[in-house]
């Protein structure tokens, strides 16, 4: 089986278990990363473009969000996927980096320094940011029922706009390669536009 056969076949079990994901994390979302990996390898000539092109499908299928506590199964099963098709030396370094792309991973382990890691680590913190980010950020929070925003401290804590300071806006400092901070430098000038002009909108006394 070709590598454009594997990657049929890894299309096909993904889409299948993000079905159930909210919009921000579907398979657009899944798309948008391989891109923007794909973006970052060619110009810093990382790795090899087969490796990353699956790490980046693979990078949410466990997601915490929606697999609850059930991740060694979601590792098992990509396990399976790649002894079953011939890649079980992929085994180690994919359940790697679904272990630790996210942003709020509490289950660091492994090589963590592993160039595909770090690669998908920025095409995802990329797709948290700018026009896209605002947009999944706010879906999300519908998704959850969170506030959109409250003056109320207690309250806002849960709210879509305080997950702006919580995580969006610290993105841009977290990045490893240098083509994603070039990406993230409009991105990030776009969230903080839409912030002034949110507050300027929350906060209009007619002027």
């Amino acid at each position: 089986m070709n590598k454009e056969e594997l990657i049929n076949k890894a299309e096909c079990i993904v889409k299948k278990k993000i079905a159930g994901y909210d919009s921000g994390h579907d398979w657009w979302h899944i798309t948008r990363v391989r891109n923007l990996s794909k973006y970052i390898n060619d110009r810093e000539n990382l790795e090899d473009s087969f490796l990353v092109d699956l790490a980046a499908m693979f990078h949410d299928y466990g997601d915490s969000k929606f697999s609850g506590n059930n991740h060694e199964e979601c590792y098992l099963e990509i396990n399976k996927f790649l002894n079953d098709n011939g890649l079980g030396d992929l085994n180690n370094r994919i359940t790697d980096i679904m272990k630790n792309v996210s942003f709020s991973s509490k289950m660091r382990s492994g090589n963590i320094e592993d160039p595909v890691l770090l690669i998908i680590q920025d095409a995802d913190k990329l797709d948290a940011m700018g026009a896209i980010g605002i947009a999944r950020a706010f879906n999300y929070g519908g998704f959850r029922n969170n506030l959109i925003y409250s003056p109320v401290k207690e309250e806002n804590k849960n709210s879509t706009i305080n997950h702006f300071y919580e995580k969006l806006l610290l993105l841009k400092s977290m990045l490893h390669t240098e083509t994603a901070r070039v990406i993230a430098h409009e991105r990030h000038e776009i969230m903080e536009v839409f912030l002034r002009q949110f507050y300027k909108e929350w906060n209009f006394n007619g002027v």
